[in-house]
């Protein structure tokens, strides 16, 4: 089905087909949703709010009525709730593996009903440590709560290989290492956390990347979005910092930049000619283009005119994201197709005439 409809689009761009008769094809090769396909949805999309809803309802009710609560009914509650919501996790899954047994549509891991609960459980755990210290005042940072925390949930998210609960630890992870930088900010400089930064989610995106090719507990797409995307933004911006303000540390001047393009030409030759992913590509086209702004930023305007600067990198910007754009779609148009990335270019032709 998705290499009809790419076909059908190059067709209506090559003039083919007329725009009236592409949309006839679409509509005889699409399969509208029935009223059970709506019905299901929307089952799963309150459910999903309602277990969402618990999780903050229990810890706004904290919130509102601290001072009303005695210490023990305050651990009582959450435990409870706690408990409930375990409970309630076991009886879904074990429920959704007898559905397994019978429809194998059913999936035991990824959005189902089972990690929601499972999810709930991770925020209420949350909510319980952070009742521990409020409670006894244990004199932790706000760093360490955080990463108890992710430490904490992480059976939970290996066992259930949820998305949501891989992107909730890889938050608590970088919201920990934030929080530690600022408070111990003396220790190293801004330049060097922000390599931390970097190699920190570099690290939780090739892992995802790598794993979840091998299986499918590891497969969290939003995980590979988000670090990837802060990653390369952490990446651009620390380069971008080190070509207007070089470190004095060499060491770290050298093994920025060529990190910077080490990581560039491996994303290169990965995403590209080993497993076609347009989004990768993207990012590094774009911090690509924002160095070179930075770097063209910085020769035209040390002894020249800044007028005539801004129109050349003006001038820049815009091709290089034009160009960029054109070839992005390109490849995207290829990825629909299902082409693979080892084929060359006449046959991906020969494969697009078929």
């Amino acid at each position: 089905m998705r290499h009809l409809n790419s076909h059908v689009y190059e067709w209506l761009e090559q003039g083919h087909i007329t725009p009236t008769e592409a949309n006839e094809l679409y509509r005889q090769l699409s399969v509208p949703p029935n009223a059970a396909s709506w019905r299901s949805l929307l089952a799963q999309l309150l459910q999903w709010a309602g277990a969402l809803s618990f999780a903050c309802g229990v810890i706004f009710f904290f919130a509102y009525n601290w001072q009303s609560l005695a210490r023990m009914s305050k651990f009582a509650l959450i435990e409870a709730a706690l408990l409930l919501s375990l409970v309630s996790f076991v009886w879904l899954y074990y429920r959704s593996a007898a559905k397994q047994l019978v429809d194998p549509s059913h999936c035991l891991f990824g959005a189902t009903l089972a990690n929601a609960a499972l999810l709930v459980v991770s925020m209420l755990v949350g909510g319980l440590l952070a009742l521990v210290g409020q409670t006894y005042q244990t004199g932790a940072d706000p760093w360490q709560l955080f990463a108890i925390w992710a430490l904490a949930i992480l059976p939970f998210a290996w066992v259930a290989g949820f998305d949501g609960l891989w992107l909730l630890l890889v938050g608590l992870v970088n919201l920990s290492l934030g929080l530690y930088a600022d408070t111990a900010s003396l220790w190293l400089d801004e330049q060097l956390w922000l390599c931390l930064f970097v190699v920190l989610n570099l690290t939780i995106y090739y892992g995802f990347v790598f794993l979840g090719s091998a299986s499918r507990r590891w497969h969290a797409p939003f995980v590979e979005y988000t670090s990837s995307l802060t990653a390369m933004g952490c990446f651009t911006l620390l380069v971008c910092w080190m070509i207007f303000e070089p470190s004095d540390t060499k060491p770290l001047l050298v093994a920025v930049w060529v990190g910077y393009f080490g990581h560039l030409l491996f994303g290169f030759w990965w995403f590209r000619h080993k497993r076609l992913q347009v989004y990768p590509l993207a990012l590094g086209g774009f911090s690509l283009i924002s160095v070179g702004a930075a770097l063209f930023t910085e020769l035209l305007f040390r002894n020249s005119d800044p007028i005539g600067g801004f129109l050349l990198i003006g001038l820049y910007i815009i091709l290089a994201s034009t160009g960029l754009s054109t070839v992005l779609r390109r490849l995207h148009r290829q990825a629909k197709a299902g082409i693979s990335p080892t084929q060359t270019p006449s046959e991906n032709e020969e494969l697009s005439h078929e």
